[in-house]
């Protein structure tokens, strides 16, 4: 059986994706303050919690892609993308240390995609199924 990854569906998973990273980015120091010596006895370990970030990034790329697919608002969609990016940015940073960046970035930027959905969620919805009919480029 296929999953369709509707215009509510992908904004859903969006959010949840979001809100999911958030949760992750909130509890990751205490975690590795509790774990300490688990953590640092254990790189596997400490990877793989660090790669949860690559989960969320791509549940997040497949929401915003198709959010912004099926969206009825087209200034939203630049919006979603520009968010998406800098989510991403932000947490590639945190593996690979471009710059300094405060731990704040990445709260804000998992909950400004979180909104956005919730905003593409309830103000930009199709009403019937023919007004998400896909525009050929």
């Amino acid at each position: 059986m296929q999953m369709k990854i509707t215009l509510k569906n992908s904004d859903n998973l969006g959010v949840l994706s979001s809100i999911l990273c958030l949760i992750h980015c909130l509890v990751t120091p205490f975690i590795y303050i509790s774990f300490a010596s688990l953590f640092s006895q254990n790189e596997l370990l400490s990877f793989s919690w660090k790669s949860i970030n690559l989960i969320f990034i791509v549940f997040s790329l497949v929401a915003v892609n198709r959010s912004t697919k099926k969206t009825t608002n087209k200034v939203i969609k630049p919006i979603f993308w520009f968010s998406w990016c800098f989510l991403f940015f932000v947490l590639f940073n945190e593996e690979v240390k471009f710059i300094e960046l405060p731990e704040a970035l990445s709260y804000i930027s998992a909950i400004n995609l979180a909104g956005i959905h919730i905003y593409n969620l309830k103000f930009c919805g199709c009403k019937d199924e023919n007004c998400c009919i896909q525009e050929k480029d």
